[in-house]
């Protein structure tokens, strides 16, 4: 499935010895014959290998038939990177999220903690599915969208003040709710003439729960939650660079068979540049990590 992993149909063709059209065709067979993602998670998985912090994101891709691209969600488990589900939807609302959650709930998956970026239907779709579940908001858009509305990159008015609350306390490696308020109550008097900086603290302080979720997962679970989306951002751009020599699809049900066959293929693809505390993966699969061991995974690619 070399399709996948970035050669374009014209190499296929090539390699193959045959035409164009016929490596198409034969391309869309295999894809055809590829289970579905999701099946896979529900007939080889077990649960409990997983670890329970899902880090969501939807990538969004043009689809022939909609006006504007749409989002394909999928979520990426943590501590062992495996991608338990994923599905296209017509839209990111909240009725596509709870779907996708309560396909997550149907393998068994116990969500204990959703790192996510600041999306109300997303929160609210895992919640009516996960009641207790713990959401961390992504330190790094949340901070991202904080500049953007005070313009620090195109103006200095306020680039010291961003800069403080970078370093004092988006930068600090473990920061409890109370702790959090407690800066920016110390940080309000100082700032009480500039309404922007008030509505900023303001606007930290109404999100301080979700701000340091990660504190509190690691408090009951003790599995280093993160509190950035930073390892399914680096899928996105692998994403990104195959879906730039597809330039679209010509139907929703063949964008959602060639993207579970992607995201299949990434599972059953060996790590090479694991870094950190996840070096140890290097070498393995992620879906490895997760399959129940008494049963042998298929040989798919």
């Amino acid at each position: 499935m070399s399709h996948l992993k970035g050669a374009s149909i014209r190499t296929v063709a090539m390699d193959i010895g045959k035409g164009i059209d016929t490596a198409y065709r034969r391309i869309v067979a295999e894809l055809h014959a590829l289970p579905h993602n999701n099946d896979v998670t529900l007939s080889y998985c077990n649960p409990k290998r997983f670890c329970g912090f899902l880090v969501v994101d939807g990538k969004f891709v043009a689809v022939k038939g909609y006006e504007r691209k749409i989002p394909f969600i999928y979520g990426i488990d943590y501590l062992t990177h495996d991608i338990p589900i994923c599905m296209l939807a017509p839209s990111e609302n909240y009725q596509a999220l709870l779907q996708f959650f309560t396909k997550l709930k149907n393998t068994g998956y116990e969500l204990l903690a959703l790192i996510c970026d600041d999306n109300e239907s997303i929160r609210m779709a895992a919640r009516a599915v996960y009641p207790g579940v713990i959401v961390q908001l992504c330190h790094v858009h949340f901070l991202e969208n904080i500049r953007r509305t005070l313009k620090v990159r195109s103006e200095e008015t306020y680039r010291a003040f961003v800069e403080d609350l970078e370093e004092k306390i988006f930068d600090l490696p473990y920061l409890g709710q109370a702790n959090l308020e407690r800066h920016i109550r110390w940080r309000a008097p100082r700032h009480y003439d500039d309404p922007m900086k008030i509505a900023t603290l303001q606007h930290i302080f109404h999100y301080s729960d979700l701000l340091t979720g990660y504190v509190k997962a690691e408090n009951l679970f003790h599995n280093g939650c993160p509190k950035t989306t930073n390892l399914i951002e680096s899928f996105n751009k692998q994403i990104n660079g195959r879906l730039k020599t597809i330039q679209g699809f010509q139907s929703f049900q063949s964008a959602e068979r060639w993207l579970s066959a992607w995201i299949l293929c990434r599972r059953m693809t060996p790590f090479t540049d694991c870094r950190g505390k996840f070096r140890q993966l290097n070498g393995t699969y992620s879906l490895e990590k997760t399959r129940m061991k008494k049963f042998k995974l298929p040989k798919l690619f």
